[in-house]
């Protein structure tokens, strides 16, 4: 498959991120209303669950910087154009811009979410004190996922 197959993909996985930061956003609210579609977790799922919301939190990094490369990719490909003018220049990096700030959006949301919504199903079964933890292991991983990108294929200078 070739770039054109890669850049399908990964939107792919954008619009499931994206989907599924909505439908866990819902089913947060309607837990913390006390509408439970799942089961109230225990104490012991607080540790599993935790790292479960990590490792998301670090492939939502991850794909932030690989998507915003796509984009990248694609944006120089219709820049370096000689027949495009200027104003299609122009809007070709607006548009790349606003697909980057998209991207970087869902996939930072759909971890978040899914906290939000674990964080409730938790408080039903545990104390109310580990329940709004939870929220920091996405955000950890996602930071680190983000920055471990950035310093992974980060342009280096020619030797």
């Amino acid at each position: 498959m070739g770039k054109l197959g890669d850049a399908n993909r990964l939107e792919t996985v954008q619009t499931a991120a994206a989907a599924v930061a909505v439908a866990a956003l819902v089913l947060g609210f309607l837990a913390s209303i006390g509408l439970r579609l799942v089961p109230a977790l225990t104490e012991a799922a607080f540790w599993p669950l935790s790292a479960l919301l990590a490792l998301v939190g670090l492939s939502g990094g991850i794909l932030t910087v690989v998507r915003g490369r796509e984009i990248d990719r694609v944006r120089w490909e219709l820049v370096e154009d000689p027949l495009m003018t200027s104003g299609e220049r122009e809007y070709a990096h607006k548009e790349a811009e606003r697909q980057r700030r998209w991207a970087g959006t869902v996939f930072f949301a759909a971890p978040v979410a899914l906290s939000y919504w674990a964080a409730y199903q938790l408080q039903a079964g545990t104390d109310q004190i580990a329940s709004p933890l939870v929220a920091l292991f996405p955000l950890s991983g996602y930071l680190v996922g983000l920055l471990g990108a950035h310093w992974r294929w980060r342009e280096r200078p020619p030797r």
